[in-house]
């Protein structure tokens, strides 16, 4: 998952693990833009600027009064949180190395 590109102002706010697919298991990426819109990097995006992964993101954007609640791990310090907040690229590592990945 290192590598990706991070465009500015993209900010990753959830990692699914596929366990299936074609041709196999994948791991997506939900991104909100400024302005609110969201991103993914799943096949079914690509073609209906919608897909499983960003309706279950914008239901929980919804239910969460406009926020997204990250699940973080307890292995994070204070210091971790405050480096996350330096770039979209910092924040993006902090969710890898951190957050819950869902699994569908």
């Amino acid at each position: 998952m290192r590598g990706v590109p991070v465009e500015e102002g993209i900010r990753l706010l959830q990692i699914f693990l596929s366990p299936t697919g074609n041709p196999g298991p994948g791991i997506f990426e939900v991104c909100i833009k400024p302005g609110g819109a969201l991103t993914c990097t799943c096949s079914g995006y690509n073609g209906r600027k919608t897909c499983k992964h960003t309706r279950f993101v914008q239901s929980r954007i919804d239910s969460h009064g406009g926020t997204y609640p990250h699940e973080i791990s307890t292995r994070t310090t204070p210091e971790d949180a405050q480096k996350a907040e330096d770039s979209d690229e910092a924040f993006r590592d902090f969710i890898i190395k951190f957050g819950k990945i869902e699994v569908f």
